[in-house]
């Protein structure tokens, strides 16, 4: 972008549309080469899919949805906002993430130099190589839902332990993961053994019975599978009061905790 299209035009670069001969005429701008065109021209060079810009001597492919209308007067103050709107959003980061005050001072101060060098173009190349590799490393991409294109999400942080796997923020905490919980066992570790029951042909030919399916073969279910579980659930208790189904049995008793008697005396035991 040169130094003269910084300055709002009076009329449209590609038709030459004045306000003064079109009153209501509208300009819009787009945020990679900001050069600053008419409605009308937009909607003819960019309705049907991506082109380049209309302006003679750029040649930066564009959207329609990419066009929009200027916010600030002087298109220098446009670009700086937006490029500050971009790079916030990219290295969003709380006080709260750093070991120290001093390291978040550092981190401000880091993105601060970045905004700058895209500002005034310097190091430009590097400076959106350390951008676009911190957004590789932490698993962020433009939100494509957003007309602007301006919004991002995390799609997928990868798994490790460091707070900025691209190492371009320094001073973060170290990231500590939850253990993993164990899953739910109904059965409080107890050994499922097949003391009680066992599986016979009996049930799986009943299971059997009916139309065969195809689609319940091939996922790899199987008959005796949900046989023995259901035996196992019915029969898995049978072990609760085996010691009283052994006295009964014997005729014995089981030793009990032995309970002292109470008297009763008007409304007060003693």
């Amino acid at each position: 972008m040169d130094e003269d299209d910084t300055l709002a035009p009076n009329k449209c670069p590609v038709c030459g549309s004045d306000p003064r001969t079109h009153p209501g005429l509208r300009f819009k701008i787009n945020t990679k080469c900001y050069h600053r065109i008419c409605e009308g021209c937009v909607d003819r060079n960019f309705s049907s899919g991506k082109a380049e810009c209309p302006v003679g001597g750029c040649h930066v492919n564009l959207w329609k949805r990419e066009w929009r209308t200027q916010t600030f007067e002087d298109l220098k103050i446009e670009r700086e906002v937006e490029i500050r709107r971009k790079v916030n959003r990219l290295l969003e980061r709380q006080e709260t993430e750093f070991e120290s005050k001093r390291d978040f001072d550092d981190f401000l101060e880091l993105r601060e130099e970045l905004i700058m060098n895209l500002v005034f173009r310097t190091d430009v190349a590097a400076t959106n190589r350390k951008l676009k590799e911190y957004a590789q490393a932490n698993g962020i991409k433009p939100d494509t839902t957003d007309p602007a294109e301006t919004a991002l999400k995390v799609v997928k942080r990868k798994d490790t332990d460091a707070a900025d796997p691209s190492g371009l923020i320094k001073g973060l905490k170290k990231i500590i993961r939850p253990k993993a919980r164990a899953p739910y066992d109904p059965f409080m570790g107890m050994p499922r053994t097949q003391d009680y029951y066992e599986v016979k042909d009996s049930y799986i030919t009943r299971l059997k019975q009916g139309k065969k399916n195809d689609v319940k073969d091939a996922s790899g279910y199987s008959d005796w599978d949900y046989a023995n579980e259901c035996l196992n659930r019915a029969f898995a208790g049978l072990g609760v009061f085996i010691d009283d189904e052994v006295s009964t049995k014997n005729n014995t008793n089981v030793p009990r905790a032995s309970v002292p008697a109470s008297k009763a005396t008007g409304d007060v035991f003693s």
